[in-house]
């Protein structure tokens, strides 16, 4: 036999064996895959479907904000009168209780805002702080502001009258000038009058509407505003804006 031959048969019969050893192999690794794959398919959780349901709401009545009611003008109470005269004049008056009514209220210069007439008790004790001349008020006496005579046509403006001082048994009336939408109650109302002898009885206001078309019109001064009609020293009369100081008008005599 020649050495090609033998050299033959001996590479098929390796191949042979080659081939037997990797079936063997083979088959214990498919069994074990196949066992796992088992396993896996037992411990696995089955699948869920990943698509939520579309929550129901549920249909109800349209919600609306609640709106605040409009504020009614109430009408002032005492420690809204007592705020008001501390603010301007700290402990120089106090609002007088034994009057009734001891205040009124109304637009008195004019301006749109409403204003506070108080009848005050003085500090007996601080006169000389009543009638500084740098006083947060201006003190003045509604009857000695004289109204402007004509004549000729000319304008004559009558002499400056001396300064007015309050003393012991005066009555005095302040007026508070409001500031604003919230008149006399804005805490930054403070200008103020302060009027000698200008407490009277009967107290009330009288709107400048009515005083423009009243019987007595003609015979009344320039009206600015409204005005306090009261008794004073047993005469009837108005206290009005002048346009710059609080006069005293009676169709009486002076």
């Amino acid at each position: 036999m020649s050495k090609e031959l033998v050299s033959a048969m001996f590479f098929c019969g390796l191949i042979m064996v080659t081939g037997l050893w990797l079936s063997g192999c083979a088959k214990p690794s498919a069994e074990s895959s196949a066992k796992t794959s088992v396993t896996q398919s037992q411990f696995s959780p089955a699948p869920t479907n990943l698509v939520s349901p579309t929550p129901a709401y549920k249909l109800g009545l349209p919600t609306t904000s609640p709106t605040p009611a409009e504020k009614s003008k109430q009408p002032p109470k005492p420690e809204d009168v007592n705020n008001a005269v501390a603010r301007v004049f700290e402990k120089v008056a106090t609002p007088d209780t034994a009057r009734n009514p001891n205040f009124i209220l109304g637009d008195f210069n004019g301006d749109g805002s409403e204003d506070i007439a108080v009848v005050l008790k003085p500090n007996e004790t601080m006169f000389v702080e009543i009638n500084s001349e740098v006083a947060n008020w201006i003190l003045e006496d509604p009857r000695s502001i004289p109204a402007a005579q004509q004549q000729a046509a000319v304008k004559k403006i009558p002499p400056r009258p001396a300064p007015v001082r309050a003393q012991k048994g005066d009555s005095l009336l302040a007026i508070i000038h409001g500031v604003g939408s919230q008149g006399w109650r804005n805490p930054e109302a403070k200008q103020s009058f302060l009027l000698k002898n200008g407490a009277g009885a009967n107290m009330s206001s009288r709107s400048a509407k009515d005083l423009r078309t009243g019987k007595d019109r003609q015979k009344m001064p320039t009206v600015r505003g409204d005005a306090i009609s009261e008794t004073v020293g047993g005469q009837s009369g108005l206290v009005y804006w002048t346009g710059a100081k609080y006069g005293w008008y009676s169709p009486g005599p002076q």
